[in-house]
């Protein structure tokens, strides 16, 4: 599962947002422009929480969240070859 919240809410409120995240949950942080612009991911030291939680289910529905997203034309993978260029 996944929060939305604006870059701004996040400057102002990390702690509390990463307080109330559930393991497994993140937090997208939305841009001025409405866009994604990065995804918090909080850490647990607790290894009986981490052996619950289907990693690949999460970072699937990550992957189909900014997939959806997207409004590029040319793939993430073909950005970053010209910006390496």
């Amino acid at each position: 599962m996944s929060v939305e919240v604006s870059v701004n809410s996040a400057k102002k409120n990390l702690e509390d947002i990463l307080a109330k995240l559930s393991p497994g949950e993140t937090a997208t942080l939305i841009g001025p422009e409405g866009r994604p612009m990065a995804v918090l991911v909080p850490l647990r030291s607790s290894d009986d929480v981490a052996g619950e939680i289907d990693w690949d289910a999460e970072w699937q529905t990550l992957a189909h969240e900014i997939d959806s997203a997207w409004k590029s034309e040319k793939s993430a993978l073909q950005i970053l070859a010209e910006m390496r260029r």
